[in-house]
């Protein structure tokens, strides 16, 4: 759910807009987003886009940051070893599909996952 959502939603729980207007809000919200994507989209929007990986391990205080260009990841795919693929495969993780939605994905936080071992936050740029 987009964060835009959650701040509609969050407003209607708090009873500072009417559910009527919420649903006014989030039907706007829908909409736009649907102009968004039918809109066409020119070289330069998705160029120089980054898939940010941050992973943050509270035992040792480790932290490692991955930038990777969007542009770069589909040729990383190749460097895969050819027994993960499988093992992939195996587990009905279609790469390509992946690297497609991440693709398409708009600007923001895709991941956010909060253990009490470490912490990792997965976003694009």
């Amino acid at each position: 759910m987009s964060e835009e959502k959650k701040q509609i939603l969050d407003l209607v729980r708090e009873e500072k807009i009417s559910v009527d207007e919420g649903l006014k809000l989030l039907e706007a919200l829908d909409s736009s987003n649907q102009e968004d994507r039918s809109a066409p989209v020119r070289q330069g929007d998705r160029h120089g886009r980054m898939l940010r990986i941050r992973v943050f391990d509270t035992e040792d205080n480790t932290r490692v940051n991955v930038n990777l260009p969007l542009a770069l990841a589909k040729v990383a795919m190749k460097f895969i070893p050819k027994d993960v693929s499988k093992q992939l495969k195996d587990e009905n993780i279609d790469l390509d599909e992946l690297l497609s939605t991440i693709t398409e994905a708009s600007s923001g936080k895709i991941i956010d996952v909060d253990s009490e071992d470490a912490k990792v936050e997965v976003y694009i740029e």
